[in-house]
């Protein structure tokens, strides 16, 4: 707190100090800058930024008089520098107090689709070479190129894979469309499991072994299907090309997401909490789960009650 302090006044003397010193230029600057503002009735604030604005001496005027170098003293600078810096204090105390809300845990996270059935297998043609397409029953396909000779992802660890992503829309009134690129990286690391990775993708992963390629066919509804899902484009025309395509994906109610994946590694996460795991829980186990959790509401309730009761 004593560091919000120190660093407020000096943040707020040193502009009230550049005034006092007489130079007009800095003056006119300061009021310039009182009278330009925005005033909270003109846009939303919250609450943090209205206990600040509180606390400022300067507040926006409608009709901001000329600046005057003698109305800004010593003792007049000092005074407001206090009181900014109790200000940002008090409010600082007060966001403490009450955090706000983080929803970054609950936002942005998809379902893996998980089947221990194993995937159905069909010859097809890609390229104009035969090839073996594995569907899953979530709807997921995939080519196996290369299968690899490690080990395969455990919910939980570290996986670190290149890819190619692509997006192919259906064919339009005979018209073949092809394979649009929209990203690639030679080295992504993933949680695997944790919700933040394309549903398709991450199901592929976790069959995969190391040193192994495989062309992932990711329907729709296996895709972005929520904000926060990754791999996306780093820069701007990558993530630019990916909105244009998936509006072309609306706009034909059709088309595919396709990544082009090499498994690197796979790595142990320390800092894992056990939150991860590859087996269902079995039915009884969901009882006894569900009964504990009802039985911990009932004496909440209760609880409640009783205090409610008493007041």
């Amino acid at each position: 707190m004593n560091r919000i302090i120190v660093c407020s006044l000096l943040v707020s003397v040193l502009p009230a100090a550049a005034g006092f010193a007489g130079n007009n230029l800095a003056g006119n600057n300061l009021v310039r800058a009182r009278s330009t503002f925005p005033s909270s009735n003109n846009r939303p604030q919250s609450n943090l930024a209205e206990s600040l604005q509180e606390g400022v001496e300067f507040q926006p005027e409608s009709n901001p008089k000329p600046y005057d170098n003698s109305a800004l003293n010593r003792r007049d600078a000092i005074g407001q520098a206090y009181r900014s810096s109790a200000a940002i204090a008090a409010s600082s105390a007060l966001l403490f107090a009450n955090p706000t809300i983080s929803n970054a845990d609950i936002e942005g996270v998809a379902t893996i689709p998980q089947s221990t059935a194993p995937p159905e297998a069909k010859s097809s043609k890609e390229d104009g070479k035969s090839v073996t397409v594995f569907k899953t029953k979530s709807g997921l396909q995939y080519i196996e190129i290369i299968e690899g000779t490690g080990s395969t992802p455990a919910y939980g660890n570290l996986v670190a894979i290149s890819y190619k992503a692509y997006i192919k829309l259906p064919n339009i009134k005979g018209k073949q469309s092809k394979l649009d690129e929209f990203d690639n990286d030679k080295a992504y690391l993933v949680k695997h499991g944790n919700g933040r990775t394309v549903p398709g993708l991450d199901e592929a992963l976790h069959t995969m072994k190391v040193g192994g390629k495989r062309r992932v066919i990711v329907p729709p509804k296996l895709g972005y299907i929520s904000g926060g899902l990754g791999p996306i484009p780093v820069g701007p025309y990558g993530r630019y090309k990916l909105n244009t395509l998936l509006d072309k994906m609306v706009e034909v109610k059709g088309g595919n997401f396709i990544f082009d994946v090499e498994m690197k590694s796979i790595i142990e996460d320390e800092a894992d909490q056990g939150y991860y795991g590859d087996e269902s829980i079995s039915p009884d186990d969901f009882n006894t789960l569900r009964q504990n959790l009802e039985g911990e509401q009932q004496i909440a309730r209760e609880a409640k009650a009783k205090a409610a009761q008493l007041e």
